[in-house]
Parts: C-alpha cells; sequence; structure tokens
C-alpha cells in the first residue's frame, strides 16, 4: 500500500512527467501557487487566477488539471471548480511547504511507481486488475 507522499509522487509524475530532475521545482510551484490562490470551497474565477499566476501559467494549469480530472466545469472553464481529487490535492499540497513537495518528485531508480491505469502496488508488483487507490486519480 503506498502512502499518500507517494501517491502525489505517482499524480504528479503522470501529470507533469517531463521534468527529468530539472522541471519539478518549476511545474510543483506552479500548481502550488494555482492551489493556493484556489478558494478552500474549491470554484474559482480564472480573472483572479490570471492576475496571481500571471495568464499564461493560469491557462496552462487549468488545460492541463482539466485533463487530469483535478477541475470541472459547466459552460466554461472560466469559471470552475475542483473535482473531489482536486480538493484532495489541494489539501495535500496546501500541507506541504514547496521544498517537500520537490522532494517527494525526485525519487530514485528504485522507486515503483503507479499509473492511473498501471498499478503496481500489489504483493507481487503489477496486477492485470489492481486499480490503485490514489485519491489523485478519477476511479
Amino acid at each position: 500500500m503506498k502512502t499518500l507522499d507517494d501517491n502525489f509522487t505517482d499524480w504528479e509524475g503522470e501529470t507533469f512527467g517531463f521534468g527529468y530532475g530539472t522541471g519539478q521545482p518549476h511545474t510543483v510551484a506552479a500548481l502550488k501557487e494555482f492551489l493556493r490562490v484556489c478558494p478552500s470551497s474549491g470554484d474559482y474565477d480564472y480573472r483572479v487566477l490570471e492576475k496571481e499566476l500571471g495568464a499564461t501559467v493560469a491557462w496552462l494549469l487549468i488545460n492541463t488539471l482539466c485533463r487530469a480530472n483535478i477541475l470541472e466545469y459547466g459552460v466554461s472553464p472560466r469559471f470552475a471548480w475542483l473535482t473531489q481529487q482536486g480538493l484532495a490535492l489541494k489539501g495535500f499540497v496546501d500541507g506541504k511547504s514547496l521544498d517537500e513537495l520537490i522532494a517527494l518528485t525526485q525519487r530514485d531508480a528504485d522507486y515503483t511507481p503507479c499509473y492511473h491505469d498501471a498499478c503496481n502496488c500489489g504483493p507481487h508488483g503489477y496486477e492485470k486488475s489492481g486499480v490503485c487507490a490514489n485519491p489523485f486519480w478519477v476511479r
């Protein structure tokens, strides 16, 4: 069974997984700031995000987080809200320092990640029917 820290590592790696030791400080910092700006109720106004993060960062994250099922919207992603998984992610990220979050993304080659569609948590690693209990992924 993976820890919540492991779940974040797996989610971040699948969602933003092209940092390779260099990009994570930037993407994780942007994610932390995005979630900080989102109200605890989970709903946001794109104008606030644009003002706080800059329009480029705000919209790149809106697009990425919608695809990752962290954000949901009705008519327009300009006024959207955090999903159940998004609220769990916000709670986790808000409770960690930036340095702690970045450290979680710096796993060594011995770490075996899981993916939203492939679980390696079984007693012998990968199990065809295994589904991770990662709270940041839709099950």
